[in-house]
């Protein structure tokens, strides 16, 4: 059965990117806020913090046990269901007025996640030619 693929593939374009994006919390968010969180996330990535990519490599192998008995489709659908779910909450934190928030925290993760979707894809992309 296939495993999702922990690729050893630096993007350092994408790590800044991230590393921008992570900053403060604030309390109260304003529309501007979630777009400007870009620039506020690269607090989160100091040297004494657990990188990024080791966690993902954690919630993969948890996914990878999965695909003993389940299906990667069923198992995929989890993983985007438990990342809504925790977004959610993320943003519920962080906003003292979420109902105001909503649609700018939602097209804040919609584009995060296309951007991290589609760098993921270009790197498998570039992994299988390799290998070819």
């Amino acid at each position: 059965m296939n495993n999702l693929l922990t690729l050893n593939l630096h993007d350092d374009e994408l790590d800044e990117i991230f590393r921008k994006a992570a900053g403060d919390y604030q309390i109260d968010f304003e529309p501007k806020d979630w777009d400007n969180m870009n620039n506020k996330l690269n607090q989160m990535e100091e040297t004494d913090k657990i990188p990024r990519a080791v966690m993902a490599d954690k919630f993969i192998d948890v996914a990878n046990e999965f695909t003993k008995t389940e299906p990667k489709e069923r198992i995929s659908a989890a993983f985007m269901f438990a990342a809504a779910r925790y977004n959610a909450f993320e943003a519920f934190s962080k906003s003292a007025n979420l109902i105001r928030d909503k649609d700018d925290a939602i097209s804040w993760y919609t584009r995060e996640y296309k951007r991290m979707l589609e760098a993921n894809m270009d790197d498998l992309l570039r992994a299988n030619s390799q290998q070819k």
